[in-house]
């Protein structure tokens, strides 16, 4: 039975593993640091900003907790998701994150204010 509970929650979650893989693919080829805990796989991948696809977590580095626990919040919401989670969470981020710069500087909006953003720190256990 866990065989196939296993089997499903790979199918469900399939798209941002596979992304998830890739990213994680280049980043080691680029030799960058990555370890498993639990059933992640952290990757220390550089940029100054987190990503989360299926059981792979993107962080700039693992000592930020915060950073961690948040990116952790989103996998939750992978797994609740599954292939919903690119359309529902993943793309209102990413547009979120890279078109919303000045809107948020002007109107004083924290980045964390956005429904996907609140839900993944609500998951981490993160209060801001």
């Amino acid at each position: 039975m866990k065989v196939i509970k296993t089997f499903l929650m790979v199918l469900w979650q399939l798209p941002q593993d596979l992304l998830g893989a890739i990213i994680c693919l280049v980043c080691r080829i680029r030799k960058r640091t990555c370890h498993c805990q639990d059933d992640r796989i952290f990757v220390e991948w550089g940029l100054y900003s987190g990503l989360s696809l299926g059981h792979f977590i993107f962080v700039h580095t693992t000592d930020a907790t915060t950073t961690v626990k948040h990116e952790y919040g989103h996998t939750l919401q992978s797994h609740y998701l599954g292939w919903l989670y690119l359309l529902v969470i993943g793309l209102p981020s990413i547009i979120w994150a890279g078109c919303f710069d000045r809107y948020r500087a002007r109107k004083g909006v924290s980045y964390y204010s956005f429904y996907t953003e609140r839900w993944a720190d609500k998951l981490g256990g993160i209060t801001r």
